[in-house]
């Protein structure tokens, strides 16, 4: 069965296909004047990055067909990539990151035309096995993929989730879910390389791009991988 994984995003996508990573990004995100910016570069032997382009508008009305334009390009670019990563003569599942409803109201909407454009997409060329989790359901997945339940229960058994410092999963932000990565039993190159980079990883007080997409659609990937 073909496994897909994804995280999407207006200006970092995350795609794992069949273990092949993916990241759709602007390249001034991921350039500077003397080639790839830190991040990328680290990176660069274990992502294949595409660079994507938003047009520039003068009013709402041309701006608002000029981002339907440029989201259908950027998602045919990422259907495109999934099709020549799978083999179609198996089965296809997809896990899919949804909409994070904590995002400013025009963010949110941007993000829904994106990721609607994207799952239909998906539906019509891909597969209609597809698994839309929550952000807080990514979350607390990410948890139960590194860490053994814990009971908490006094009369019957209540299991709950937490990691190594105590946090449940549903308050995992991006660096928790980073760490469970880094400390889980995956055994695989991107896994790997977070762990050789972990201090200089988690040392500040965010997980920079494209660490931070790639890593949703790395725990989505493994999440379809495991079942």
């Amino acid at each position: 069965m073909n496994l897909i994984g994804i995280d999407p995003s207006l200006i970092s996508t995350g795609v794992v296909v069949n273990g092949k990573i993916f990241n759709y990004c602007r390249e001034s995100d991921a350039m500077n004047k003397s080639g790839l910016s830190k991040w990328f570069k680290l990176c660069e032997q274990y992502a294949a990055f595409k660079f994507i382009n938003y047009r520039k508008f003068e009013n709402y009305s041309e701006g608002e067909l000029i981002k339907l334009k440029d989201y259908d390009k950027i998602t045919d670019m990422i259907i495109s990539d999934i099709e020549s990563n799978i083999d179609k003569s198996k089965e296809s599942k997809v896990a899919i990151e949804g909409y994070n409803f904590g995002a400013s109201v025009g963010d949110l909407i941007d993000l829904v035309t994106f990721s609607t454009l994207l799952r239909k997409k998906l539906h019509d060329y891909i597969t209609k096995d597809i698994l839309v989790l929550s952000p807080s359901t990514l979350k607390q997945e990410s948890c139960k993929m590194a860490y053994p339940p814990i009971d908490i229960g006094i009369k019957k058994p209540k299991l709950v989730y937490r990691n190594n410092d105590g946090i449940s999963g549903g308050l995992f932000t991006k660096i928790e879910v980073c760490l469970s990565i880094i400390e889980s039993n995956i055994n695989d190159e991107w896994s790997n390389h977070l762990r050789s980079i972990k201090t200089e990883l988690l040392s500040s007080k965010s997980i920079k791009k494209p660490y931070e997409d790639i890593n949703d659609a790395v725990i989505l990937y493994n999440l379809l991988k495991n079942k």
